[in-house]
């Protein structure tokens, strides 16, 4: 992902970035309107159909209640007069029948529900077809296909058929009761036909185009408007819930997801409609489309924006990777716009610094290379210098031994030995040993001079001897000692050691001199004096820096204690690794 930033040219990057950022907003924001205006829909839609429906199953109690007591009424007044349908005198049976036909045919004229009436006795007389009350044998009644619903009942619903009327088949729904004189003796049964019509207009009521059902107490369907499929599971998880009223969402046949919505009566009769979920979303839809029509057009103007003010940015920059293009062909001072005042101006106006810097440079770099050009001759010619010092020190050893002059020849010859390991071939570091051995001449001649008078003693560990230093790091300190230490004295003493600490190496040289006077380190007015400790201190703090360097130690009349710290370097290319140090000869 990153690399996208390092490749793709800014202005592209520019407004893909912010179309697509404009284009995830838009999207996620539309998303969450959907999912929040749609759970509010379903929840308003969910409150306000169980309200209607509450509504529709008080007035459908009252309607269903009151067809009950017509029921209840009609099996007693059977008795009251006087119809005995186990009566064996069949003229008598018939005196009673116009009574009988009266009393049910008014229960069918005292409400618009009941179509008809069915009695089902032993012995039945004949009736008209077509009037509101029909006679059946009882001995039929266990052929009707709704007979098990009243087999173990007195009194049950039965769910919607269809029964033969004068206008042809009539979808009902029947309400049937037993029939027991005052004997209790069981003669018959009392079929009630109330208009399925009736019923779906009470459960339709103002509305048109639901899905609705109604349910007795056992779980049985007495009516329906609509496409109302209910599973097994949905209708259980209905019946075992102790609210009056709720809802739930649901998945169909189709595995489309719906809103069940259900109303319960005090018997426990329930109403139930079904919405599809699309039908409730459909306004969120319908603003979720609004939303992404409104984001697509928003994102059009921001991209025409965005596209304007990105060409303002890149611009500038543009300008400024076309002047560095043609740098070499332009020369070193671009014709940059001077009328910036914020960053851009700032970038112009360091660029052309630094143009201006780079010229510097580039006629500062043509005169070093004229004037190393002038050095590389002038080391060749003095390249002729060390051999002819040699030449000359080893004429002058020859005349001295010729002359018997023991003491100037072995001078001679210290010197010389001195000479070719200051030299060192132009190194800069060279190993311990050779160090060594360069102090060692030294103190050898310095004891020509003195005599026994000058004593030193050298201890260096073994591991240290092929370890690199700084070439003329030991002699500085040994001379001082020598001029500065032991001045006005006629004898001294100096011990150097060499020895490894760590993953340093400590070089000590140690005198029993007079000491450093107070102030010594104080700076002076006159650079006098000083040069050797001076050198060395700089050269060890240009070349490792801290915790690397000289440290003195002195007191009066006690002698000083010179202790330098190095690292352990023990080859030339971790010298030019590490600390960037470099050889001083040519190559």
């Amino acid at each position: 992902m990153f690399s996208i930033f390092k490749r793709v040219r800014i202005g592209r990057l520019f407004f893909g970035s912010f179309a697509l950022f404009i284009a995830l907003l838009l999207l996620v924001f539309t998303w969450i309107s959907y999912h929040v205006t749609s759970s509010e829909l379903a929840q308003n839609t969910s409150l306000y159909q169980q309200d209607l429906l509450n509504e529709l199953n008080k007035k459908l109690v009252i309607q269903l209640t009151s067809i009950e007591q017509m029921s209840l009424a009609a099996a007693r007044n059977i008795d009251i007069i006087g119809f005995n349908p186990l009566e064996n005198d069949l003229f008598e049976r018939n005196r009673r029948k116009k009574d009988l036909e009266d009393l049910l045919a008014s229960i069918t004229y005292s409400s618009t529900f009941v179509q008809s009436v069915h009695l089902y006795i032993e012995h039945p007389v004949l009736t008209d077809p077509q009037g509101p009350v029909r006679y059946f044998d009882l001995k039929k009644l266990k052929d009707e296909s709704w007979y098990p619903e009243i087999q173990n009942n007195d009194l049950a619903w039965i769910k919607e058929r269809t029964i033969e009327t004068n206008v042809g088949e009539l979808p009902v729904t029947g309400l049937a009761r037993k029939l027991y004189n005052n004997s209790g003796i069981y003669y018959g049964l009392l079929l009630l036909n109330v208009k399925s019509s009736e019923i779906k207009n009470v459960i339709q009521g103002e509305t048109e185009g639901r899905s609705r059902a109604l349910f007795d107490a056992g779980g049985r369907e007495i009516a329906a408007i609509g496409d109302l499929r209910l599973q097994e599971n949905e209708f259980k998880q209905i019946t075992m819930t102790q609210g009056k009223s709720g809802s739930i969402r649901i998945k169909t046949n189709q595995q489309s997801e719906s809103l069940l919505v259900w109303s319960k009566s005090p018997a426990n009769w329930m109403l139930v409609e079904v919405t599809p979920w699309k039908q409730i979303v459909q306004s969120s839809v319908r603003l979720a489309y609004i939303l992404v029509t409104v984001g697509l057009s928003a994102i059009c103007v921001a991209s025409l924006f965005t596209l304007i003010l990105s060409r303002q940015f890149t611009r500038p920059i543009k300008l400024l990777v076309a002047y560095m293009g043609k740098l070499p062909e332009k020369g070193l001072q671009p014709e940059l716009p001077m009328d910036y005042s914020n960053e851009f101006g700032n970038l112009f106006g360091g660029y052309r610094k630094q143009m201006e810097r780079i010229e510097e440079l580039v006629k500062s770099l043509k005169e070093q290379h004229k004037r190393q050009r002038e050095a590389e001759i002038q080391a060749l010619q003095a390249m002729i210098n060390p051999h002819f010092l040699y030449n000359t020190l080893d004429q002058l050893n020859w005349l001295a031994i010729d002359s018997g002059q023991v003491k100037i020849s072995k001078i001679l010859s210290l010197m010389g030995k001195m000479f070719r390991i200051g030299l060192s071939n132009g190194e800069t570091m060279i190993p311990i040993a050779d160090e060594i051995t360069h102090v060692e001449c030294y103190l050898q001649i310095q004891q020509i001079r003195w005599g026994e008078r000058l004593a030193f003693e050298i201890e260096v560990e073994e591991e240290a001897k092929d370890l690199l230093l700084p070439r003329m790091t030991i002699q500085p300190m040994i001379e001082n000692a020598i001029i500065h230490g032991f001045h006005g004295r006629k004898k001294g003493r100096i011990k150097i050691s060499i020895r490894l600490h760590g993953q340093d190496v400590l070089l000590q040289v140690i005198d029993d001199g007079v000491g450093l006077r107070q102030g010594w380190d104080e700076p002076r007015r006159r650079k006098t004096g000083g040069y050797g400790l001076r050198n060395v201190r700089e050269r060890t703090a240009a070349y490792f820096g801290a915790p690397y360097g000289v440290d003195i130690q002195s007191e009066p009349g006690e002698g000083t204690v010179v202790t330098i710290r190095l690292p352990q370097i023990r080859d030339k290319d971790e010298v030019r690794e590490r600390y960037d140090v470099e050889d001083t000869h040519h190559r």
